[in-house]
């Protein structure tokens, strides 16, 4: 029992200075902020004992991960475990090109890889789908990219260093690991800012609420919004992967609506006023109405019956027929 105790003591122990933070010096800072709506990998030359401070944006929906590819000099790989790479979260002081010391928990520590280049994954979500391989390590962490940066260093772990290791350059590619998926942002236009029910479908799926982001399979979409307030409206829209597609859609009254078409110089009345700008559609009460269009003493007359929620175009046409006689 009595060893039991030690044994569990000795976890105990060994848990609790897992988590503490450990304090470091660098010799140079470097900062490298992601976007999440950009794939483009960025490159930074490290020295044998310089760190990285990755920082992630705001919101970083898109981001499933994050990749650190280190190309290791061929002048150092004689010199086995002589280099080691560490990854740390809740750093202190905020990462800073003007700051060297530093505090942090770790995440991983390893020595370099007897090989030109590896790879680090650090994943973001639980469903990542990434796998650890002959050239890629990915990390058994789940990391939360809105809890800070990430910093990675490089430094020695064992004297007997080549001579120009104070000038040796360790390129590191820090790229971000992007979702396949797209997201879908919708912005209603009210009239009159009448904010009424609407049912919002996207592919024939309700939308709970209209103004949610809904995350989206690459590819061609449909929306419809129906009200009984308002017009109906769809729409056909695209979705790229990691991109916000937005789409205002301004809702209508469902008030009948006349479009006139007719020569310039005609006079139109609809229900005997003056239509002033028949370009406009003129809008209708539902119920019958009489249309009168007027070029000189030639006049045309047309009766429609207008119901909520529909167009109507009604035109003059003038016509000159040409017939020949044998």
């Amino acid at each position: 029992m009595k060893g039991t105790h030690v044994l569990m003591a000795g976890l105990l122990l060994s848990s609790a200075l897992s988590l503490c933070a450990e304090s470091f010096r660098v010799r140079s800072m470097s900062l490298v902020a992601l976007d999440s709506q950009k794939t483009e990998a960025q490159i930074v030359a490290l020295g044998y004992n310089d760190a990285i401070a990755i920082v992630f944006p705001a919101s970083p929906i898109f981001l499933k991960g994050v990749e650190i590819e280190v190309k290791i000099p061929q002048g150092i790989l004689s010199y086995r475990n002589s280099m080691a790479y560490g990854l740390y979260h809740r750093v202190k002081p905020a990462p800073s090109t003007a700051t060297i010391d530093y505090q942090g928990e770790e995440l991983t520590f390893q020595p370099l890889p007897s090989r030109l280049s590896f790879v680090l994954q650090v994943p973001f979500m639980n469903a990542h789908g990434l796998k650890s391989g002959p050239y890629a390590t990915v990390l058994t962490t789940v990391y939360d990219a809105k809890k800070g940066p990430l910093l990675f260093r490089l430094l020695p772990i064992m004297k007997g260093l080549p001579e120009d290791i104070e000038t040796m350059q360790f390129p590191v590619r820090i790229k971000p690991i992007l979702t396949e998926e797209g997201a879908f942002r919708l912005s209603l236009a009210w009239p009159g800012n009448q904010v009424k029910p609407v049912s919002v479908r996207i592919d024939e799926s309700l939308v709970e609420n209209a103004e949610d982001l809904v995350f989206l399979a690459p590819g061609t979409h449909h929306l419809s919004v129906v009200s009984d307030e308002f017009r109906n409206e769809v729409r056909v829209f695209t979705i790229e992967s990691a991109r916000i597609t937005e789409l205002t859609v301004p809702l209508q009254d469902t008030a009948p609506r006349l479009f006139l078409v007719a020569p310039e110089n005609a006079v139109i009345q609809v229900d005997g006023k003056s239509v002033e700008n028949p370009k406009n559609p003129y809008i209708l009460e539902p119920g019958e109405h009489a249309i009168l269009f007027k070029i000189g003493d030639y006049e045309l007359m047309r009766q429609i019956t207008a119901e909520k929620g529909r167009d109507y175009t009604v035109s003059m046409v003038i016509d000159i027929n040409v017939t020949e006689s044998p």
